[in-house]
């Protein structure tokens, strides 16, 4: 959020401190500033990136009278936006309020000897007492108590808890507490934001379409001259396209861009508009029947489609998409092979969710949420009796971060806000970690009951050597010891526990 921004008053601007900004004011934002409040566009056109909120992938086009909020950014463009909610009112103060209320009712998970120590060192010296009464040999008691020091049984957790974390460290994953094993290796449910997570974040150009008789490589190359001074996503997105396929770029003679339209340029003579079809079909551009269809056609998929016009006339279609992690199929296909049920949760449109959720196998899909509906679809699939993961990147994840049972945040192409609410962060954006994460925490908790049930057996064993006096205090302590190597080198076989490779695209 800006820490001072522009008020539009009638004796003209003043710039002042957000927190002096009142419901009804008038804000002037300029291109590249974030919007500092929810409100209403009074006037101006922009194209604003409101991933933080609502998850699209790629910028919204903003004109008079539709919706804004806080914290999105205007990339392109200028608006007069009037403030409706501030400060803790605004959807991202309710983000933040969210994410400190679900924290709270996080429960710590109780450890087995924690529930248990207050009655064990009164049973070891119970017993101890009870073995002097009985045989009236102060050195059997003093062995009673000896082999009943519970070194082995505190060292079951801890050791395999360690083994794991380092294990994840070494591929690239941060489990911040072994509280965080615990849960994940109960989870039967993972949920996925889309944009930042399952996809990259960042639109690529999957096809170009040539029109009136052009070569494809002509359509790119004019459409890169257009956009090559341009800072729009999807502009750079064209632009990269058409460096990687070995076209030269000229420069534009003219540059121009048009907020809520596209932009205009002029290059080898050439009159070039690139944007929206409807936008330019409006602003003197012939667009016929069938590119109109054709448009529409793609369009019905969730992609978005940009018109290249030249001198007046259709010249291409453009089809840029967020495309997909690499390691996003094979790793919801693995955890589908775990038994674990998989859901996507989305502030991007329907069309283009479910698009995705085919194209992955997954189970579930619930788009156009936001940040408070994310939370209200974890907490109806925990009361189903679920076990979530959620797993997300962005400012709006914050709080369905907070409330699943274990959250998972993108590292790199996470916010701090993400990384700071989740258990877990996946450093390297890799997907693959996941699956991996999931099964390694399960081999723990085995790992663990395998440890405890040890030494609760060397336990007995003790206990029924000390008491017809077979051990002393020096071979008591001698087995005591010993028997810590076994549950040791048991939870140190984690770390070396390897990924099982995920095949598939």
């Amino acid at each position: 959020m800006p820490e001072r921004i522009t008020l539009r008053r009638a004796g003209g601007d003043e710039v002042v401190p957000l927190g002096a900004v009142r419901a009804g004011d008038v804000l002037l934002v300029r291109c590249g500033e974030r919007i500092p409040v929810d409100g209403e566009v009074a006037s101006g056109a922009a194209s604003v990136n409101q991933a933080a909120i609502t998850g699209e992938s790629a910028p919204v086009e903003k004109r008079a009278g539709d919706e804004v909020f806080a914290g999105t950014l205007g990339e392109v463009g200028a608006l007069e936006v009037r403030a409706r909610k501030v400060g803790e009112e605004t959807t991202l103060g309710q983000v933040r309020r969210m994410v400190e209320e679900a924290q709270e009712k996080k429960a710590p998970v109780e450890r087995v000897l924690n529930r248990y120590a207050k009655l064990y060192t009164p049973l070891a010296l119970l017993f101890g007492a009870l073995l002097w009464w009985w045989s009236g040999d102060v050195l059997r008691a003093i062995t009673m108590l000896i082999v009943f020091c519970p070194c082995v049984m505190v060292l079951a957790t801890p050791t395999a808890l360690v083994a794991t974390i380092g294990n994840a460290a070494m591929r690239g994953s941060l489990v911040k507490r072994g509280a965080t094993v615990e849960a994940l290796a109960k989870v039967d449910t993972v949920a996925f934001d889309k944009t930042g997570t399952l996809t990259s974040g960042e639109p690529w150009l999957v096809e170009a379409i040539p029109l009136n008789g052009l070569r494809e490589a002509e359509v790119l190359r004019r459409a890169a001259a257009a956009e090559k001074f341009s800072e729009h996503p999807l502009g750079r997105a064209v632009v990269r396209a058409a460096e990687e396929r070995g076209i030269d770029i000229p420069d534009p003679e003219e540059f121009e861009a048009l907020p809520g339209l596209g932009v205009s340029a002029r290059t080898n003579g050439h009159r070039l508009l690139v944007g929206r079809p409807r936008s330019l079909a409006g602003n003197g551009v012939g667009v016929d029947a069938e590119v109109e269809a054709r448009a529409s056609q793609l369009a019905a998929s969730g992609r978005t489609v940009v018109l290249v016009a030249s001198d007046g006339e259709a010249a291409g279609l453009l089809v840029p998409e967020d495309a997909l992690r690499p390691g996003a199929a094979p790793a919801v296909r693995r955890l589908r092979e775990l038994g674990v049920r998989t859901v996507l949760v989305t502030g991007d449109n329907r069309t283009a969710a479910r698009r995705v959720a085919e194209a992955l196998g997954i189970d579930e899909v619930h788009a156009e949420v936001l940040p408070q509906e994310k939370v209200a679809v974890v907490e109806r699939l925990q009361a189903g009796g679920r076990k979530v993961a959620f797993v997300g990147d962005g400012v709006n994840d914050g709080p369905a971060l907070a409330t699943a049972d274990v959250g998972v945040a993108m590292g790199v192409a996470g916010t701090d806000v993400a990384l700071e609410t989740a258990e877990i962060g996946l450093l390297s954006d890799d997907l693959s970690r996941l699956p991996h994460l999931l099964g390694l925490s399960q081999k723990a908790m085995r790992a663990i009951r395998q440890n405890l049930v040890f030494s609760l057996g060397v336990l007995g064993v003790a206990v029924g050597l000390t008491v017809p006096g077979i051990l002393t205090p020096v071979t008591g302590a001698l087995l005591h010891e010993l028997s810590s190597i076994p549950v040791i080198a048991n939870s140190a076989r984690l770390i070396g526990t390897e990924e099982k490779p995920l095949t598939g695209d």
